[in-house]
Formats: C-alpha cells, sequence, structure tokens
C-alpha cells in the first residue's frame, strides 16, 4: 500500500511535511519539482499531535538548486494565500489561490487534538497535504486536511504550531507532544451557577468539573475552583480568550502553545476566595485510559484456551466506523469517553472474542466486555494479566477464573487449555499466542512500577467495577473529525 502527499524544504537540508502522509512508513521516497528521479528519505521525527513530520535527504543531488523558504505570521482575516501542492489528478504541480475565512482552535483529524488552525476557501484535496500555504515568499500555514461534503474549505497548520514542532524536535531530539493541564470544564453563563459559587456578574471564569487523578494539577485545584485567568489573560464564561481585534479563540491554546515541562499560573475563586496558583503541565499519554491513538504501534493481544484479549484504544473501537459512537458497544464508549487512569500503566483489557473449542463451550457469545479480575485479583493493565495467568499455571492451579463486567464469569480448566490452545492457534493460523510487546525476549519494561503480581494479592477487586470507568447518564454524538 502506497501514499502520496507533498511537502517543502527548510532550514538544515530538511523536508517538512504532514505525519499523516508517513504514518506506519516502511521506506520513504520524494521527488522534487521538475524532477523524475525520487529519492530515499528518512523520516527525523514525527509529531502525530500537531500532524507534522520532518525528512531529511542523503543524496546530495536531491539538494542542488534547492533553496529552503522562510516563515512568516498568522495571516490577517480576508488576507490571500496561495496552497501549493500535488494533489491527485496528475503529477505536475497544482496552485489554488484562497482567502483566509477565520482563525480558530479545530479538531486536527490525525490526532483529534484541538489546536490552533487556519481556515481558507481555497481547495485542499487529498496529495495537497504538507503543502505549503504562501502570502509573498513566505509560509505562512501548511496544509493538512478539508471537510468532508464541503465545498472550497480547507485547513492549514498555522506557523507558531510549526514553530513549536520544530523547536522541540531541535531541543529533544524528537517531538515530546502538546501538553495538558489535566482537568474537565463548563462554561459558566448561567447567572444562578455563578451566584451559588460567589463568582462576580462579569461574564469571567469557567468551572473545573473534574480533574484527572494523575494530572499533577491535581495537587492545587479542586472540583468547583472556577478559572479566571491564565497567565494573566482573562478566560471568558465561555472559555474563550482574546485574539486580535474582533477575534477570540479557546482558553486551550494557552496550554497547548506551551511545553510539558512548563508551569502555568491560574487565577481562581475557591469557595468565594481569590488566589492564585501555578500548574505543572501533564503528558496526555500518562493520563489516558484509552488511548487515542496508537500510530507506529502493532496492537497488543493476548490469546489463552480461544479467549482473546486486547487493550481498549479508540482505533479498536473505530473498527465500527466513523460512526462507532453509536454502533459500538456502549460500554466500551463510556469508558473511552469518561474513564480516567487512577495509577500508572494502567489499561482496560478487553475479551474481544472467544475462538470456539471444547475447553470454552458456552463461552462463544461472550465479547466486548472489560476483564476485571483474574482468580480474584485485579488486573491492571494485559501483561499485569498474562503474568498471573502464567504464575497461576506454573502453580498448577486448577481453574482460572475471569471475572468480567456485566456480572460475567468464564473458568478454564488449566489442564484443558494446555491441550487445546495449540490446535486452537493452528486452526485459526496465529502464530503466536501473545504479541511481541508481551513476550519476555521482545517486551519493554512496563510503565508503572507498581504492578502487583500473583504474589502480591492484597488488593482484591470487588468485581462491581472497572478502575477509571464511571457511570454516565448520557454520550455526547461522538467526535466529527474532519478528513
Amino acid at each position: 500500500m502506497t501514499s502520496t502527499s507533498s511537502g517543502f524544504v527548510i532550514n538544515g537540508k530538511r523536508i517538512i511535511c504532514n505525519a499523516h502522509g508517513i504514518t506506519d512508513q516502511v521506506f520513504i521516497r520524494v521527488r522534487k519539482h521538475g524532477d523524475a528521479t525520487k529519492y530515499l528519505a528518512r523520516m527525523v521525527a514525527a509529531g502525530h499531535d500537531c500532524d507534522l513530520a520532518l525528512l531529511q535527504v542523503h543524496d546530495e543531488r536531491f539538494w542542488k538548486g534547492m533553496k529552503p523558504l522562510s516563515f512568516g505570521k498568522i495571516p490577517s482575516l480576508q488576507a490571500s494565500v496561495v496552497v501549493v501542492g500535488y494533489p491527485k489528478g496528475g503529477d505536475n504541480i497544482s496552485v489554488t489561490k484562497g482567502v483566509v475565512s477565520r482563525v480558530v482552535c479545530g479538531t486536527y483529524s490525525h490526532s483529534n487534538q484541538v489546536l490552533l488552525t487556519i481556515q481558507i476557501d481555497a481547495a485542499i484535496n487529498p496529495g495537497n497535504s504538507g503543502g505549503p500555504a504562501l502570502q509573498g515568499n513566505t509560509v505562512v500555514g501548511v496544509a493538512f486536511q478539508g471537510m468532508n461534503k464541503a465545498q472550497n474549505i480547507g485547513y492549514i497548520i498555522p506557523t507558531n504550531v510549526v514553530h513549536q514542532f520544530i523547536k522541540d524536535v531541535d531541543r529533544n531530539g524528537k517531538f515530546s507532544g502538546i501538553p495538558c493541564v489535566g482537568l474537565r470544564w463548563q462554561k459558566m453563563e448561567n447567572e444562578s451557577l455563578r451566584k451559588s459559587l460567589q463568582i462576580p456578574n462579569d461574564n469571567e471564569g469557567i468551572l473545573i468539573t473534574n480533574i484527572e487523578p494523575l494530572a499533577p494539577c491535581s495537587k492545587v485545584l479542586k472540583v468547583d475552583d472556577v478559572v479566571r485567568k491564565i497567565d494573566e489573560v482573562p478566560v471568558a464564561g465561555d472559555g474563550t480568550i482574546y485574539f486580535r481585534r474582533g477575534e477570540r479563540l479557546s482558553h486551550v491554546h494557552l496550554i497547548s502553545s506551551k511545553s510539558k515541562k512548563d508551569k502555568v499560573e491560574f487565577e481562581i475563586i475557591r469557595e468565594g476566595k481569590t488566589m492564585n496558583v501555578q500548574v505543572d503541565l501533564a503528558d496526555p499519554d500518562k493520563l489516558e485510559l484509552v488511548p487515542v491513538n496508537l500510530y507506529d504501534q502493532m496492537p497488543s493481544y493476548y490469546v489463552f484456551a480461544g479467549l482473546v484479549f486486547t487493550v481498549l484504544s479508540r482505533p479498536y473501537l473505530r473498527a465500527w466506523g466513523s460512526s462507532w459512537a453509536k454502533k459500538a458497544p456502549s460500554l466500551l464508549v463510556e469508558t473511552a469517553f469518561y474513564g480516567m487512569r487512577e495509577k500508572a500503566g494502567q489499561q482496560i483489557v478487553v475479551l474481544n472474542q472467544v475462538l470456539a473449542a471444547p475447553v470454552n463451550t458456552s463461552y462463544e457469545r461472550v465479547c466486548y466486555l472489560p476483564v476485571v479480575s483474574v482468580n480474584g485479583v485485579k488486573v491492571d493493565n494485559l501483561a499485569h494479566m498474562v503474568e498471573l495467568v502464567e504464575t497461576a499455571e506454573e502453580n498448577k492451579e486448577k481453574f482460572i477464573k475471569f471475572k468480567l463486567m456485566r456480572d460475567k464469569v468464564l473458568v478454564v480448566e488449566s489442564k484443558l487449555a494446555k491441550m487445546d490452545s495449540p490446535e486452537i492457534l493452528k486452526r485459526n493460523k496465529i502464530a503466536n499466542p501473545k504479541s511481541a510487546d508481551l513476550r519476555k525476549d521482545t517486551a519493554k519494561k512496563p510503565e508503572n512500577n507498581e504492578k502487583k503480581g500473583p504474589k502480591q494479592q492484597e488488593e482484591k477487586v470487588d468485581d462491581t467495577a472497572v478502575p477509571g470507568l464511571e457511570k454516565a447518564s448520557g454520550l455526547p454524538e461522538g467526535p466529527k473529525p474532519l478528513t
């Protein structure tokens, strides 16, 4: 399978392009305008959060006659821009012209991150991705997505996001990602809500409704705190901040433009008292109970006695299609939207399916349920569950009991599992019962240092809930990414 996209040269003999154009790449070849030769390139860094990547070409013939482009500032509304690239429909370069329609914090479809973006009315089609948006001789953005069922609406990544990506790569040798605070909030436009929390009726402030247990901000912020300012920038009751004359942005921009090592100052009102607190930013990857993306990674799985287990993630849910929020099992969808990681390395292990065999008779229809415990020990993650099962086998325990959500119990006799498993794997053409990351010869050390093995069984489980899964009265319609 191959894909094509656009890119352009910047200082340091590097090519910048979109991350979605080189995701899961085996090798990359690049061709410059007017040259039929394709040169081998290598990926220097990929920032999936901001959908950007850097490439290098070692063949000096490629660089002959090439001049790097320079970056400009965010263009004003109605300013003219020219988008250059190689969209589908031909091999020659394509140039389209349009104007800036708006500057907003929008959803990047590749990562589901909400970052600053520029909407233009120039068409951006498949293949255009990664091409420069020019204003005069300077780059003011990188083309990266359009909108389904809409004409002449395209989006470019503004230069401040590009600069953030490049500086991070230059400093760390890779892209460390976009930080977050680790809280959930709601608007405070209702007068009764403001009065109940002793907030002045000046249309400033947003309400903190929940805080990630592992987020650094959990040490200084509390639920029902009202955030009035971030780094001395007033936050309106609808969650927006001043950007330019006549333009406002989501306050999220103040956080996403930082690095993960930065601190942010919050002015809050708590129980009627105003105070300032310093907040350390968090790494979203360490907070996500259900990963949003798994780019450049192979899925984890474990097959035992025909029971196929995997880790819950958004890519897993997307197997139900673009409307997965409505079509996927509600329990898994609720976990994806509302679940919070309570300890480092925690995962939701899901029984994906049962490969029919005598050892698992009558379990065939049980699927898509999170695993709560194995032989009474709470499961922290997939690697931990594998350890529990293998230790039970080594200890010659007669039965292995899997407790699942929805009050389901699966019991497997160890002796039968050992007899039937090789045939199950052979019949279903499964080369190995464990994914590479779970095998002792290739597995990485688990993220958490608190993982409890079978010999540390002091933490029993009540089997009534999966840690991190909150009850929800309703679900949003689900994400509507641009493509």
